[in-house]
């Protein structure tokens, strides 16, 4: 009954959101059907071109939807179930979501700049300078913090007991282990699909702290586990889509394959990538995984995009749809079966504390600022407004649709968290939550564990094979963010050049060169810091660079003489939780020496008291609307000001 009414209660929610206060921004914001958008008006049939709104919104969805919302909720969880819902809904309807709608909307008033050129106009050129430094920050932590999600995605096992599969006795791990003498991981196929090995664990350099891979000294106590690497599929998955996508990007892009050809041709690859994952997983390391990725991540972000980046998401889309669409079902199914007889929907749930403040004090932190920031995307994202004012703006056909693609975006996302808490919920009893995700460090591997779970009670599936999927979901959700953040870094240090040197030499903007860079801070940044550290700092820079996107909407509209409270208010509110919460981490990674997590956390507090600093100095003058702005660009002329 619980979790109907959950879904239920955040539906309604959504709905009158979208109804009533997405109606009332689009009053506030003057948004007009008449008025020719920049992609009516600029159509070059290559960046500006006017899209079906459901094609956009699909685009929008696959842009801004990363692992964010899956990875944060699952962090936060340490509460209990109800202050992450909580947040996750009244976050997203009064804050994020406003933030992705006023963004879409301001930058398709100002021609289709970027937030970056639109803080430009209406800060000048320090307003631009700190805007570019917190998004090349942020963006450095969205790189690092997914490139180490994908490597603990690529790299999961968990024991074969525990995810539906009857390992062989021990005396027979035993001596299929003393065969190999020393090793701590032995390659072992019990089951004809799921990829296995047996993990050797000496008892006592277990106890002494020695940690578990390392080469073991002879001891008189061993004890032998069947463990199912699950991120093996997902590994060959990867490798499969990937040396797919150049041929797939031919035919779409220069061969003109019809998308009746194209999507059944994507599905395809996608069930060919995972039943090669079951029969021949990679079985590789974290750190060659590490390397891969940035390789791919190099190569994705400086060959032309239809050749490697374009055609490569379109597949894994196909696996985010399916897996959203999957999971919504499979909690209606396990829930309508709970309320037919009457009993909790598992065991799982019947373990989940609605509410557990030392828990989560223990693992996340406090309970303001920390639990905002833990669970990050589902509630608001900075990222989302650069992909609204980076592509989206320049493909809104109608200013009327901004409401569908930006407002009712970011909601569809907010629900994607709240069916990841109660994935949680229903399929994860509360100490393995806790075991994997915050002793163990692998949010991922608890979710999918959870997604198997429900997959079984809801279609009576085995839970490997819905922990599999779970994997491959969250590995789809993360490459498809990883690449297009490192292509966008790539752009802002190009600026960076141009703003810092003026003249800057042609080596300095080399497509090359700036990728290179961006991947080589990415690979630095995860290789020195484990996933929850990294996580916090991530969480303060994402959501601080949206704190500045509604700041920035807010001198927008009060120098056009609108109301500009909607977009204030909670612009000062993601400022004081994100400053706050920056200064905690801080102050945590100083007493833990982590000096470069350090430094991040220092530049952001200079980018944010920068940009305070600044706003109460815009503030203090007369609204000002930019000049030498085309009257096509301009509110109505009943509320613009003169020039």
């Amino acid at each position: 009954m619980f979790v109907l009414l959950v879904l239920f209660s955040a539906a309604t929610c959504y709905w009158a959101g979208s109804r009533f206060y997405g109606g009332q921004l689009e009053k506030w914001l003057d948004v007009r059907q008449d008025r020719p958008t920049p992609a009516v008006r600029l159509n070059d049939g290559r960046d500006y071109v006017p899209a079906r709104p459901f094609v956009l919104f699909a685009h929008h969805f696959a842009a801004i939807a990363g692992a964010g919302p899956i990875v944060g909720p699952t962090l936060a969880f340490a509460f209990g179930v109800m202050p992450a819902l909580i947040w996750v809904v009244v976050g997203a309807i009064f804050i994020g979501a406003v933030h992705d709608m006023s963004s879409l909307v301001v930058s398709v008033r100002e021609g289709g700049r970027s937030i970056a050129e639109v803080a430009r106009r209406v800060f000048g050129e320090a307003g631009y300078g700190l805007i570019l430094g917190l998004l090349l920050v942020s963006l450095l932590m969205i790189t690092a913090t997914f490139l180490n999600l994908s490597v603990v995605a690529l790299t999961s096992s968990y024991p074969a007991a525990k995810v539906g599969l009857t390992p062989p006795a021990e005396e027979t791990l035993r001596e299929i282990a003393d065969q190999h003498p020393g090793a701590a991981f032995v390659n072992y196929r019990a089951h004809p699909w799921m990829p296995t090995t047996i993990s050797v664990r000496a008892i006592e350099a277990t106890d002494a702290g020695v940690p578990q891979g390392e080469v073991l000294a002879a001891t008189a106590t061993r004890s032998y586990t069947l463990m199912a690497r699950i991120g093996g599929i997902a590994s060959t998955s990867v490798l499969f889509i990937t040396l797919c996508a150049p041929f797939l990007g031919w035919l779409i892009y220069r061969r003109s394959l019809l998308a009746r050809y194209a999507y059944p041709l994507a599905t395809v690859l996608c069930a060919i990538s995972v039943l090669l994952g079951l029969k021949h997983p990679v079985l590789v390391s974290a750190e060659t995984w590490r390397g891969f990725m940035t390789i791919y991540v190099v190569a994705a972000s400086t060959i032309p995009v239809w050749m490697l980046l374009m055609p490569r998401d379109f597949v894994n889309v196909q696996i985010l749809y399916a897996g959203i669409v999957g999971i919504f079902i499979a909690l209606l199914v396990t829930a309508f079966g709970s309320v037919a007889t009457g009993a909790p929907p598992s065991t799982a749930a019947a373990e989940a504390p609605y509410f557990s403040y030392a828990e989560g004090v223990q693992y996340v932190g406090a309970l303001w600022p920390l639990m905002l920031i833990t669970v990050s995307c589902g509630a608001i994202s900075g990222f989302h407004c650069l992909v609204a004012t980076g592509t989206s703006a320049k493909q809104l056909s109608n200013e009327t649709h901004a409401r569908r693609i930006g407002y009712n975006g970011m909601l569809l996302e907010s629900l994607l968290a709240v069916t990841v808490i109660l994935t949680l919920y229903v399929g994860l009893g509360h100490g393995d939550y806790l075991q994997i995700t915050h002793r163990e460090k692998n949010p991922i591997l608890a979710i999918s564990l959870a997604t198997g779970n429900l997959a079984h009670q809801a279609f009576g599936s085995p839970v490997w094979m819905g922990t599999v999927f779970g994997i491959l979901l969250l590995e789809g959700f993360v490459v498809t963010t990883l690449d297009v953040a490192v292509r966008l870094n790539r752009y802002l240090l190009e600026e960076l050049w141009k703003i810092a040197l003026r003249q800057p030499p042609a080596w300095m903007l080399n497509v090359w060169f700036n990728t290179a860079l961006a991947a080589l801070g990415m690979y630095a940044l995860s290789r020195w810091n484990v996933l929850p550290v990294l996580w916090r700092v991530f969480g303060s820079a994402n959501q601080m660079m949206a704190a500045m996107a509604l700041l920035v909407v807010a001198v927008w509209m009060r120098a056009h003489r609108r109301k500009f409270l909607f977009a204030l208010i909670p612009s000062i509110f993601m400022f004081v939780t994100t400053v706050a919460s920056t200064a905690m981490s801080l102050s945590l990674n100083l007493e833990q020496k982590n000096f470069v997590l350090s430094f991040a956390c220092l530049v952001l507090l200079c980018l944010a008291v920068g940009m305070v600093i600044l706003s109460v100095r815009v503030f203090r003058r007369p609204p000002v609307a930019p000049a030498n702005e085309p009257s096509v660009l301009r509110c109505s002329s009943s509320t613009r000001p003169s020039a």
